[in-house]
C-alpha cells in the first residue's frame, strides 16, 4: 500500500523525467536526420553523375536507361536534401529518412547488382554502420528489411538468370554473414543507445544539481537581503540601496527622503496577545505600507517594529508630507488579528538628503531622531528633522558620555539648603541639592542632567551616592554637636522601579549610623501620580520604619485630593512659582493660602521654596 502511494506521489516527477528524456532524444534524432540526409544527398548526387558517365559515356549503354537511373539517384538525393532543410517533426523526419534509406538500397540492388555484383553489399554495410550508431531503431529496422529483401531478390534471380548465378555455398555464406552483421549491428546500436541515455542521464543529473545550487544561492542571497518574517528588504539591502540612491542624487542633484517608522505601543500587543499575533501584525503592516507607496519607493524592516521607507525623486518637501499622511491614514482602519480588531498607530521621523546628511548612516540617524521627537509630541505623528533637533541630540550625547564619568571622577557635589521655621527663625531641616561641577562646563544644575540620568538609568547609582553622602554629612554634624535635624533627599520616579530601594535605604542608614527619623525622602507630585499604587506601597513602607515623607511641587500637576489622602506624607512643599507670585499675583496668593490651609487641616507641615535647587 505504501509503495502504491509512493508511486502515485512520484508520478509527476516520473512524467517530467520521461518528457525531458523524450525531448533530448528528439533533439538528438533531429540532428542525426539532418547529418544522414546531408551525407546521403551528396553521395547520391555523386552516384548520379558517376552512373551516367560510366554507363553511357564509357560503356555506351542505352541513353534513356542511364538517364533514368541518374535521375532516380538525383530524385532520392533531393528528397534527402528536403528532409535536411525543412523543419519536420522529428518522428516524421526519422520515418522519411529510414524509408529513403530502404528505397536507396532496394533501388541499387535491382538496378546495379547485375553490373557491380557483390560490391553492392558495400552500400548495405555503410547503411548498417550509420543505422547502428543512431539512437533510434527505425533506420536499423528499415536497413535490415532492405538487406533481407535484397537477398531474396538476388536468390530469386540467381535461379533464372546466369548473371546472378553463384555457388550455393556463396549465398549461404553471404546470408550467414548478413545475419551476423545484423546481430552485431543490433548489439552495437543497443550499446550506443544505452550509452547515450546514460550520458544524457548524467548530464541531466548534473544540470539538476547545478539548478539546485543556483536556486540555493538565490535563496541564500534572498535571505541575506530580506526579512524572514515580512519578506521586506532588510537593513543590509537598505544600506546598499540608500548608498546607491545617494550616489545618484549627488550626480543628478536629486532629493531623497528617509522615513523612520516605529509602531506605537507595539510591546503591549506582544504582552497582551502574544508574539505570534505580534508577528501577524508586522506582516499586515508591511502589506499596508506597500499599498500606500509607489512601486519605485522602498520599504524595509530593520528590526522589531521598526521600518524605514526610502522615497526617491522628491521634487519638494510638501510631497513628503503627502506620503507621511498616507502612511498615517493607512493605520486608521483596524487590523484583524486572530478574529479580533486591533487598532495601532505609528510615529514617523523624516530626514531629507542632502539637507540632513550625506551618508546612509547619517540620514537614518537623523530620521530616528525625528521619530523620537514625534513620540515625544504625543505619537501618531510625522516629524521632519530640523537642525535644532540634531544639535540637541549631539549635546545630549556629549552630556551623557560626561555624566557616565562624573561619579568615577568625583565631579558630583552636594549643597545643603536650610529650612527655617517662620515662627522661631531656627533651622529645622536641610535639603540636599545635587550639583555637577564639571572641569570644562563648570557648575551644571540638575535641570540639565537629571532627565538624562533617568533616561540612561544612571539615576540609580547617582541617587544612592546622594543618599549616602547626605546621611554621612548629617551624622557628622550631629556628632560634632550641632542640632539634630532632618535631612531631605529627593527620589525620582525611576528609583521607585528599583525593587531593592527599601533595603538599599535601610542599608545606607545602618551603614552611616543616622537615625531613621532624621531622614526625609522627597518625591514630586508628578512622580507620585505616575507610579500611584507601587509608589504608595513603598512610601508606606518608608513611613512605617520612621522615615519622613515630603511631597514636592504640590499643585503643579493634576492634583488629586483623594490621592493625597492616601499618601503617607508628613509635609508638602509649595512650588517656587507660587511663592514668587505673592504680593504680585492675587491668583498665586490664593493658591498658596489654599495649599497652606489644606495642609494644616490634614495635619501636614508646609515648606515654601524660595530658591532653585
Amino acid at each position: 500500500m505504501n509503495d502504491k502511494y509512493s508511486i502515485k506521489r512520484n508520478i509527476p516527477s516520473i512524467i517530467k523525467a520521461i518528457e525531458q528524456e523524450t525531448e533530448d532524444s528528439n533533439m538528438t534524432s533531429k540532428y542525426e536526420n539532418i547529418m544522414v540526409s546531408m551525407v546521403a544527398s551528396v553521395l547520391l548526387l555523386f552516384a548520379s553523375i558517376v552512373n551516367f558517365i560510366v554507363r553511357y559515356l564509357i560503356q555506351s549503354h542505352d541513353f534513356k536507361i542511364c538517364l533514368l537511373n541518374s535521375l532516380l539517384f538525383l530524385l532520392i538525393g533531393v528528397a534527402f536534401q528536403v528532409v535536411a532543410r525543412t523543419n519536420l517533426k522529428t518522428n516524421i523526419a526519422t520515418l522519411i529518412v529510414s524509408g529513403l534509406s530502404f528505397l536507396t538500397l532496394i533501388f541499387i540492388t535491382i538496378r546495379f547488382y547485375d553490373i557491380i555484383g557483390p560490391a553492392i553489399l558495400t552500400v548495405a554495410f555503410i547503411q548498417l554502420l550509420i543505422a547502428m550508431i543512431r539512437i533510434t531503431k527505425v533506420m536499423l529496422y528499415s536497413v535490415v528489411l532492405a538487406i533481407v529483401m535484397s537477398n531474396i531478390y538476388i536468390l530469386y534471380h540467381s535461379v533464372s538468370s546466369p548473371l546472378f548465378h553463384r555457388d550455393s555455398v556463396y549465398y549461404i555464406v553471404q546470408i550467414v554473414l548478413f545475419i551476423i552483421v545484423c546481430i552485431i549491428s543490433a548489439i552495437v546500436h543497443n550499446v550506443n543507445a544505452n550509452r547515450y541515455h546514460w550520458i544524457n542521464k548524467q548530464y541531466q543529473e548534473m544540470m539538476e544539481k547545478n539548478k539546485k545550487i543556483v536556486f540555493a544561492e538565490k535563496e541564500i542571497k534572498h535571505l541575506a537581503y530580506h526579512d524572514y518574517l515580512t519578506g521586506l528588504p532588510n537593513r543590509m539591502y537598505l544600506s546598499q540601496k540608500l548608498n546607491h540612491l545617494i550616489f545618484l542624487g549627488s550626480r543628478m542633484e536629486k532629493i531623497l527622503a528617509v522615513m523612520f517608522m516605529d509602531l506605537d505601543n507595539f510591546k503591549m500587543i506582544n504582552d497582551t496577545m502574544g508574539h505570534d499575533i505580534g508577528d501577524q501584525l508586522l506582516v499586515e503592516v508591511s502589506k499596508r505600507l506597500g499599498n500606500a507607496l509607489r512601486k519605485c519607493d522602498t520599504v524595509a524592516r530593520i528590526g522589531g517594529d521598526e521600518f524605514i521607507i526610502l522615497i526617491e525623486d522628491v521634487e519638494e518637501t510638501d510631497y513628503v508630507n503627502i506620503v507621511s499622511n498616507k502612511i498615517l491614514n493607512s493605520f486608521t482602519e483596524p487590523f484583524t488579528l486572530n478574529n479580533q480588531e486591533c487598532f495601532i498607530t505609528t510615529s514617523v521621523g523624516v530626514a531629507i538628503y542632502p539637507t540632513d546628511g550625506y551618508s546612509s548612516e547619517e540620514l537614518i540617524k537623523n530620521a530616528d531622531i525625528a521619530m523620537y521627537k514625534a513620540k515625544e509630541n504625543g505619537k501618531n505623528k510625522c516629524v521632519i528633522c530640523t537642525p535644532v533637533m540634531k544639535t540637541k541630540v549631539v549635546e545630549t550625547m556629549k552630556m551623557t558620555n560626561r555624566l557616565y564619568r562624573a561619579l568615577e571622577q568625583n565631579e558630583l557635589e552636594l549643597y545643603y539648603q536650610p529650612q527655617v521655621s517662620c515662627t522661631s527663625n531656627e533651622i529645622v531641616g536641610l535639603e540636599a541639592l545635587l550639583r555637577w561641577n564639571h572641569p570644562e562646563l563648570g557648575m551644571v544644575l540638575p535641570g540639565k542632567f537629571i532627565s538624562i540620568a533617568e533616561h540612561t538609568g544612571l539615576i540609580i547609582p547617582i541617587g544612592e551616592w546622594v543618599l549616602r553622602t547626605a546621611c554621612i554629612q548629617n551624622k557628622a554634624w550631629q556628632d560634632a554637636g550641632l542640632p539634630r535635624i532632618r535631612m531631605g533627599v529627593n527620589l525620582s520616579a525611576k528609583q521607585f522601579q528599583n525593587d531593592n530601594l527599601l533595603s538599599d535605604v535601610e542599608g545606607i542608614l545602618k551603614e552611616t549610623g543616622l537615625d531613621y527619623q532624621y531622614l526625609e525622602l522627597e518625591i514630586t507630585e508628578s512622580a507620585a501620580m505616575m507610579g500611584k499604587g507601587n509608589i504608595i506601597e513603598t512610601l508606606n513602607a518608608f513611613k512605617k520604619i520612621g522615615i519622613n515623607i515630603a511631597i514636592d511641587d504640590f499643585g503643579t500637576e493634576y492634583s488629586s485630593l483623594n490621592y493625597l489622602k492616601q499618601l503617607p506624607a508628613d509635609r508638602i512643599k509649595i512650588p517656587m512659582t507660587f511663592v514668587q507670585g505673592i504680593g504680585i499675583n492675587t491668583k498665586d496668593e490664593a493658591i498658596t493660602k489654599a495649599i497652606i490651609i489644606l495642609a494644616k487641616n490634614m495635619g501636614l507641615g508646609v515648606i515654601d521654596r524660595k530658591s532653585t535647587r
